[in-house]
Order: structure tokens, then C-alpha cells, then sequence
């Protein structure tokens, strides 16, 4: 997927832009603590995001749409959508599990079953598969819930899957993102399937583009 690799290298330019004072000593800090400094990193990524979606070269916006770009809507940050847990790996003996995603295309697109990430949200507990492209070590977990349709992208969002020590992910519902078709039809999009259809209103992370 392009828009999710553009991310990735977003992500890693991010690091020097947060890094205030002594790099090693505030990644030192991070490590320790992943949401060490947690509000702030995520209003620099909506602000390079936007900056990304005005002026790259990259950007997915239409000529007309950049033009009037004012910037991307979203949820206010609420750091109770940022959630701490293990990935329940899925066997990959004799055998992967596989599973074809729709697409904005008539064809849809085949990924790996990775595992599956277990929250609780207001005493509830549910569950979002991970999947993972063939040929490729990058996760991939997208997700509709109650607000699809209504105030986020009807086809559903995109959440990146962040790695923390002690073997564990971060899922942190503020980051979740359209996928690049939701501005530009050009682009091949996978959807969230059913499976990853939550039964909640998921408030968090960017708004539908119109």
C-alpha cells in the first residue's frame, strides 16, 4: 500500500522534528514510557500530515481539493484511545491463514491473518484481526465501527500498529486514517472486512475528508 509506507517514512522524519534537547536521553524516555509525551507527538503527525497533503508531491489530493486545502478534520485527542497489549499470533503451520479484502476496485486483495488485538473499551471487551501484505512484514489493520458513514469514511479507517518494549504493540485509536481513495479514486484501497466491524463508536483519529 502506498499511503501506509508514506506513513512509515513520515513517521520516521517525525522523530527528528519531536526531538527537543538531548535525542538520547528523550528516546531513552520514550522507550520506557510509550506515551511518554503522547498528545504532543500526536499534534506534530496531524500537522505534518497536513503539510504532507498540501504541499508533497505525493500527496493524494486532487489539484482542485489541494487548492482549498485547509487541513484534515478530526476527533479532539483522547489518550483513553490509546491501548497497551499483545498481539495474539495466529499459526502459521502447516500453513498461513488468508483472507482476500475488498477493494474500491473490482478485484480484492489477499493478505495474511497475522493475529488479533483484544481491548476492552467502557467494560467491554472486543477484538480487531491484524493482517499482514504477502511478501511483506508490515502490519495492516483496518477497522470499521459506528461512526463509518456518519462522521468517518464510510468504508472504514486504517490504525497503525506501533511496537513497544517488552514484546508488546501500541493501538492508538487517535492515529486512525483514511485510506488515500477516500480523497482520490485513482487509488486501490483494501476495506475493513466484517470481522473488523466494531459494534462501538470509535470518536477518535481523522474524520471523513466531505
Amino acid at each position: 500500500m502506498v499511503n501506509g509506507k508514506r506513513m512509515l517514512f513520515m513517521m520516521a522524519g517525525l522523530a527528528l522534528f519531536l526531538l527537543n534537547g538531548n535525542p538520547a536521553l528523550l528516546l531513552s524516555k520514550v522507550m520506557e514510557d510509550p506515551m511518554a509525551q503522547r498528545e504532543e507527538k500526536l499534534k506534530a503527525l496531524r500537522k505534518e500530515r497536513d503539510r504532507f497533503f498540501k504541499e508533497d508531491a505525493h500527496s493524494p489530493l486532487k489539484e482542485e481539493d489541494r487548492k482549498r486545502f485547509k487541513g484534515l478534520l478530526y476527533y479532539p485527542i483522547d489518550l483513553r484511545y490509546a491501548m497497551i497489549g499483545s498481539i495474539e499470533k495466529y499459526p502459521m503451520e502447516p500453513k498461513p491463514l488468508y483472507v482476500t479484502l475488498p477493494t474500491n476496485k473490482e478485484m480484492g486483495k489477499r493478505y495474511i491473518k497475522e493475529g488479533r488485538f483484544k481491548f476492552k473499551w467502557e467494560g467491554k471487551e472486543y477484538v480487531l484481526h491484524i493482517y499482514r501484505p504477502l511478501g511483506s512484514g508490515e502490519f495492516f489493520m483496518p477497522f470499521k465501527d459506528k461512526t463509518s458513514g456518519v462522521e468517518t469514511y464510510s468504508q472504514g479507517r486504517y490504525l497503525y500498529v506501533e511496537s513497544v518494549p517488552e514484546a508488546k504493540v501500541l493501538i492508538d485509536f487517535n492515529r486512525a486514517y483514511n485510506p488515500f481513495c477516500q480523497f482520490n479514486e485513482k487509488y486501490t484501497c483494501p476495506f475493513a472486512p466484517e470481522e473488523n466491524g466494531l459494534k462501538i463508536a470509535i470518536q477518535a483519529g481523522e474524520k471523513r475528508f466531505r
